[in-house]
C-alpha cells in the first residue's frame, strides 16, 4: 500500500518515461578537482540520451569516451512529492549528423555537435505526496 511520504523505486521503463517528459537535466562527470555538473536540454529514446552543444565547448572537451551520469528530477514543494532519475553510461561525441533524435538547443549559437550517452544503468525513485 502506498503511503504519503513513502519512497518507491521506479522500474527502468518508468524512468525512461519520466526522462521523455522532462525538458532539462544535468550531465555529471568526474574531474581531477571533483564532479562537474552542467544543466542541459536533451532528448531520450529509451536507450540513449542526446545533448547538442558547440564543438568547442568544455563539455565536448571533457566527456568524450568518458563514463558520465545524467540526472533529471521534478519536485513539488506544495505536497512534498517528486521523483528523480539517474542514468549512467558512456558519452560519445558525434560531429555533424547523429543517428537519432536530437534536441533543439535553447542556448544561442552554433550547436552542431551531439553528445550521445549510451545508457547502461538507470534508476529512479518517487516520493509520494503528503
Amino acid at each position: 500500500m502506498n503511503q504519503p511520504g513513502q519512497l518507491r523505486d521506479l522500474s527502468a521503463p518508468e524512468c525512461w518515461e519520466l526522462l521523455a517528459g522532462a525538458p532539462v537535466g544535468r550531465i555529471i562527470w568526474s574531474t581531477a578537482t571533483g564532479p562537474e555538473v552542467v544543466p542541459v536540454n536533451f532528448t531520450s529514446d529509451g536507450s540513449t540520451i542526446r545533448i547538442r552543444t558547440a564543438a568547442y565547448s568544455a563539455l565536448v572537451q571533457k566527456v568524450d569516451a568518458e563514463r558520465v551520469a545524467f540526472e533529471v528530477d521534478s519536485i513539488s514543494e506544495t505536497d512534498h512529492s517528486g521523483w528523480s532519475v539517474v542514468a549512467r553510461g558512456q558519452a560519445d561525441i558525434r560531429y555533424g549528423a547523429d543517428d537519432g533524435p536530437t534536441p533543439e538547443p535553447w542556448a544561442a549559437g552554433s550547436r552542431h555537435t551531439t553528445i550521445a550517452i549510451a545508457v547502461d544503468h538507470i534508476t529512479g525513485r518517487r516520493l509520494l505526496p503528503d
